[in-house]
């Protein structure tokens, strides 16, 4: 019996803490845009790398301006990767599928549509990018 209330406890917090993130956010939710590049990619010239920048600056300008953006993270290239239970260590970021990831972005949006839509605007495709979209919940109780 007393687990079962301390499980209902904790859902009920859980849930009210998910409910207070949805006000927080004026109903919308958070998503996780994980964005992947080709790990050997050679662009085609420099005028091109330098147009595909210009789109980003305007991407993400325009996601701030909105409130859309809530955080962005590039990594260097440099990292290590540690896997298993024996914490294999590797001295490179991780790649799979010969992608690996070059930002993160938080953002609002209504739904996983919206996001959708937020997501295929990026210009990470006109090299050949990918964008994983996923809904994310805040477990830091802001």
């Amino acid at each position: 019996m007393k687990k079962l209330i301390l499980l209902l406890a904790i859902c009920t917090l859980a849930a009210t803490a998910f409910a207070q993130q949805q006000v927080i956010n004026q109903g919308k939710s958070q998503f996780l845009l994980i964005i992947r590049f080709k790990a050997d990619f050679q662009p085609p010239s420099n005028e091109a790398v330098k147009a595909n920048i210009k789109k980003w600056q305007d991407y993400m300008a325009g996601l701030a301006k909105s409130g859309t953006l809530v955080s962005g993270y590039r990594p260097v290239s440099g990292g290590i990767t540690i896997s298993g239970p024996g914490k294999t260590l590797k001295s490179d970021p991780y790649i799979s599928d010969g992608e690996v990831v070059s930002s993160v972005l938080v953002i609002n949006a209504a739904d996983m549509e919206a996001a959708k839509a937020v997501a295929d605007k990026c210009p990470v495709f006109e090299f050949g990018g990918s964008i994983e979209v996923r809904p994310v919940m805040n477990t830091a109780g802001q």
